[in-house]
Formats: C-alpha cells, sequence, structure tokens
C-alpha cells in the first residue's frame, strides 16, 4: 500500500469473523447516585435481587452462545413464558462496558422493531447479567458463510439495510452511538427481520462534544480516523461501519484491509494510512446509486462523510426514482 497522501487503492479481503479491540480510558463509571454500576451497599438487598432474578428465569441452554466478553444463556421468562436471552459478563470486565450497555438498553428498551429489546439489568455475585429479547435466526454473518459469501440481490439487501438504517437513527436520535455495527451485530429472524443487537462498545454521545478518544471497534469495520487514532465524530465512524456492512453484503468481501485498531498505520508518521476510497470487484453487478451510497458512506473524511440524514433521502433508500440499469461499471 503506498504511504502516500492520494487516494490509494486496498484490494478487498475475503470476509472473516470479525476481532473485536477495545482501548477504553481507565474506566469510572458511575450511575446517576454516584455509585459504581454493580455495586449495591446492602449485601442483604443484593443476595435477595440475585435471588429473585435466578428465580424468575428458566435456563435452557447455559452456553447458547459465546460472546467477545462473555457467554449467552437461552431461558424463559416464567411471568411472561417467552424465550430471552441472558448476557453473562464476568465481573474483570471494565465497569464502563457494563454502564455503558445497560444504560443505553434502559434508554432504547423495546421501542424499535428493528433492535433487540432490552428487559432487564442485573448485578449477581460474580457476574453481572443482561436479559434481552429473543430472536430466532442468525446473524448475517452466518447467513453469507452459508452462501460461500455469494452476493446478495440488491432488491432484498435494500430492504435489509434500510430497517437497519432506521434502527441505527433512532440509536443516534437517543445521543446512542453503537460503535460496534457489523455483520456479526445484525441479527435475522425466520421472517427475514433484521435486529441490531450488542451495544457493548457504545456509548451515550455529550452534546457538548462528540469527540470521542476511545480506540475501539471491531477489526475491518474500523473508520479510518480510529486507525489513525485522531479525534473522532462517534456518529460518523458508525456511517463508515454501516457501508462496510453494505459492501459486504453486495459484493461478498470488505472494502478495505488493515483496518484494525493496531494496524501497521496506526498513529505512525512515518507510515501514515492513506486516503482511502473504494473500488469495487468488476465482478459483481449492482446500480449506479448503491455504488454512489457506498462511496458516500465510506468517504474517508468524516467531516464530509453523508450523516444518517443523508443515507436515508439516498435515491438508492428512499426509492424516489428507479434504480438505473445494474452496471459493474
Amino acid at each position: 500500500m503506498s504511504n502516500s497522501n492520494t487516494i490509494s487503492r486496498v484490494d478487498s479481503p475475503k470476509i472473516t469473523h470479525e476481532r473485536k479491540s477495545r482501548n477504553f480510558d481507565p474506566p469510572q463509571p458511575r450511575g446517576n447516585n454516584g455509585r459504581r454500576i454493580g455495586t449495591l451497599i446492602d449485601p442483604k438487598q443484593q443476595s435477595s435481587d440475585e435471588e429473585a432474578f435466578l428465580g424468575r428465569y428458566l435456563i435452557e441452554d447455559v452456553d447458547f452462545a459465546k460472546g467477545a466478553y462473555g457467554r449467552v444463556s437461552l431461558a424463559t421468562d416464567r411471568s411472561t413464558q417467552q424465550r430471552v436471552v441472558i448476557k453473562r459478563i464476568p465481573k474483570s470486565t471494565p465497569y464502563r462496558m457494563i454502564e455503558n450497555e445497560a444504560r443505553c438498553g434502559a434508554l432504547i428498551g423495546s421501542s424499535h422493531s428493528n433492535i433487540a429489546a432490552f428487559h432487564q439489568y442485573q448485578a449477581l455475585q460474580d457476574q453481572y447479567c443482561m436479559v434481552f429479547q429473543y430472536v430466532d435466526g442468525c446473524d448475517l454473518f452466518t447467513f453469507l458463510e452459508d452462501s460461500h459469501f455469494t452476493p446478495q440481490p440488491e432488491h432484498h439487501t435494500r430492504i435489509l439495510f434500510s430497517a437497519v438504517l432506521s434502527a441505527v437513527q433512532f440509536c443516534h436520535s437517543k445521543s446512542i452511538a453503537h460503535r460496534d455495527i457489523k455483520l456479526e451485530n445484525i441479527l435475522v429472524d425466520r421472517s427475514g427481520t433484521p435486529f441490531l443487537i450488542d451495544f457493548g462498545l457504545s456509548t451515550i454521545v455529550d452534546s457538548s462534544s462528540k469527540k470521542c478518544r476511545d480506540w475501539l471497534g471491531s477489526d475491518n469495520y474500523l473508520a479510518p480516523e480510529i486507525v489513525r487514532r485522531t479525534p473522532y465524530d462517534s456518529f460518523q465512524s458508525d456511517v463508515w461501519s454501516l457501508g462496510v456492512t453494505l459492501f459486504a453484503l453486495l459484493f461478498g468481501v470488505f472494502p478495505f484491509e488493515n483496518m484494525r485498531v493496531n494496524s501497521p498505520y496506526s498513529n505512525n508518521p512515518k507510515n501514515p494510512l492513506p486516503r482511502l476510497r473504494a473500488r469495487f470487484p468488476t465482478d459483481v453487478n449492482v446500480s449506479r446509486e448503491a455504488k454512489e451510497i457506498i462511496l458516500g458512506m465510506l468517504e474517508d473524511d468524516p467531516d464530509r462523510r453523508m450523516t444518517i440524514d443523508d443515507i436515508i433521502q439516498h435515491e438508492w433508500i428512499s426509492g424516489r426514482r428507479s434504480m438505473t440499469k445494474l452496471s459493474n461499471e
């Protein structure tokens, strides 16, 4: 890859499982009452709450799934008879991650049909537990893997992506940046409805300053400003991750390589990350509008990158006019 400051082509690597990276500042999270998340002053109250929590759910599969920082159990809520998933996170996990996810979950609740509903948070003796809506289906990575990463039809991709986009717009309207949008964090149920999940790296954006200095996310989905380790707008980094996700769905590959928190270009003045511009595989036909919206989301300069509102108003999403002839130009 060239070290010049000019636009540089980056060959499209194959899609692989993410490797989540984090570099949180030393955490000092406090709740509204000044207490740390998970700290209950009265041990008797903690014991009582733990018993009530454990009694409410009938565990069907303790290790239903494995997450990046914990395990997920499948359970039935005895009071509603609905299936739920319980995310179990060890107490060795930074408090700030727990606080962020719990606060964001409480803000979202069950308010959006394309976000897995948040039901409950509980601190147990040796772990944190969060209870979410159970989605009977699979994540988009597994879906693509099962199809041997075949590029997906544009019409169906547009419908699915529009729903995910609506979920992200809702999060941003609540001042929540997801910061880990990727194929693995989008579940699709048996009817084809997508659900955004896993707010473990999310943050509530302070209206006085949108700039973040947490160098975190998942490999291949990181915005270039995070790779370069410059203060960044987390809403615009979400837009970049959405662009990578859409590119992967339509072309079956990632748009760029070496997009890692600790890449060879991370904060390296002698070997800076070149300015990036996505190049499209020539063996996959998509519409001109689809390519245009991808280029807008994968704009290297975050100040020139499309916003969520720009994307929603784009003709590829809004359908204001019919798509042009599919082309591999």
